[in-house]
């Protein structure tokens, strides 16, 4: 539990490494057919798993100086370990990846994961060849999986998608659907660009991917993984909220990362960001309501509609169903965070409106073990009039483990009960 004050964070800070593209990486460099050199200057819980899981699988994985030094599986492991934790990326993307490696697989999972959706992932694997001891974590994989062509609905998890491209180079000639429209696209176009950047060939038309025989993962020397936008977000809503200058290095503007979106809602909202050779800056409070489609970017959902409580006049979130499907149910739980720090707000269907009025009353909040929902809290501490106290704060360390010691080291100010 932390309580934190009103106190401005404000400067120059460097954005974490893309846990999405990390994730992504790491797979592909264990999967390639020579050592990959993987720079990141911060981990975190969810890459971890990532890590532990590879290994598992009959990778090794040395730690450097600034990232990671990534050995092949020559021999899979017998049986393989799946070992996500918490992290629904490293459970989801790695599922195909050690049924196209392993005979026998473990697959372990903690919290809410065994309650997160796996169908219809699940169903396709199972047409290809794959048996499970039953239908969500932990679980016994048993069969190879097989190539050929998959195809699911687009609706439930991009990543299930991103799981079978991963593993196609594995299966030889593979072709993945979209039965109707792909959610959370930008998503599976990341996969795509961590497949070509290690040798992969993919064709892409329209929701139909195709990996052709023949085509596979090689070894990259030095491979740098970007910025990620959705924790840089923090800090440009940071001024938005405030109007506190903030300057975040790191941030690609041509990155394919879903949460790049964030740049421009937060500059419809007012708040002015420039591009310079020392990183994006953000200056001005946003002062107009914002109106947010978050069928491709859901996660961005807390901390915008804490920002839409720092703006006067109501604020929509729309196509919010899967949010339901998170770490919480964070529709849910956004509206119970808002609404017990004296915000008003409300829940029609998958649709959050928030009338803002530009302050909150602070008090405490319930973080439900979701670290995004610690860092919408952080963020409502600004315009709170009095401190916010968070339960299960240490959920953070999920994705940004160094998250309470950047913001006490730029002005900030917390405590832990």
């Amino acid at each position: 539990m932390r309580t934190i004050t009103a106190a401005i964070p404000g400067g120059t800070i460097k954005a974490i490494p893309a846990k999405a593209h990390a994730h992504r990486a790491l797979m592909a460099a264990a999967l390639a057919d020579s050592a990959s050199h993987i720079r990141f200057h911060r981990s975190s819980r969810d890459i971890d798993a990532t890590i532990d899981s590879l290994c598992g699988l009959g990778a090794t994985i040395e730690r450097t100086e600034d990232g990671v030094r990534v050995h092949p599986i020559t021999t899979p492991a017998s049986p393989g370990q799946v070992r996500p934790h918490e992290s629904g990326t490293t459970l989801r993307l790695l599922l195909p990846v050690a049924a196209a490696l392993c005979r026998t697989t473990e697959v372990d999972a903690k919290g809410r994961l065994p309650q997160r959706p796996l169908e219809p992932l699940l169903g396709q694997m199972k047409a290809h060849g794959v048996t499970f001891s039953k239908d969500a974590p932990p679980f016994t994989m048993t069969g190879l999986l097989s190539g050929g062509t998959f195809s699911m609905a687009g609706n439930i998890s991009s990543q299930f998608f991103s799981g079978l491209l991963l593993a196609a180079p594995l299966l030889g000639e593979t072709t993945v659907i979209s039965e109707g429209p792909l959610q959370s696209r930008d998503y599976v176009r990341l996969t795509i660009r961590v497949l070509q950047d290690f040798g992969v060939t993919v064709n892409v038309t329209g929701d139909t991917f195709h990996i052709p025989e023949g085509s596979h993962y090689h070894g990259v020397k030095d491979y740098a993984i970007e910025g990620d936008w959705s924790n840089g977000a923090i800090w440009l809503v940071a001024t938005a909220l405030t109007g506190q200058t903030f300057t975040v290095t790191g941030l690609t503007a041509d990155s394919v990362q879903a949460d790049r979106r964030s740049a421009t809602i937060i500059e419809k909202a007012g708040t002015t960001l420039t591009y310079t050779d020392g990183g994006l800056t953000a200056t001005g409070k946003a002062t107009l309501p914002l109106n947010v489609d978050l069928e491709q970017c859901p996660d961005l959902l807390p901390i915008l509609s804490i920002l839409a409580c720092g703006i006067e006049g109501r604020s929509r979130f729309y196509n919010g169903a899967r949010l339901r499907l998170k770490e919480s149910d964070r529709l849910a739980a956004m509206a119970e965070m808002i609404t017990s720090l004296g915000g008003s707000v409300h829940i029609d269907g998958d649709t959050l409106y928030v009338d803002g009025t530009g302050r909150l009353t602070g008090g405490r909040a319930h973080c439900y073990n979701d670290h995004r929902l610690v860092m919408a809290g952080t963020l409502a501490a600004l315009i709170s009039d009095t401190p916010v106290t968070l339960s299960d704060s240490e959920a953070i360390t999920k994705s940004y483990p160094q998250f309470f010691d950047d913001w006490q080291a730029l002005g900030g100010n917390s405590y832990e009960l």
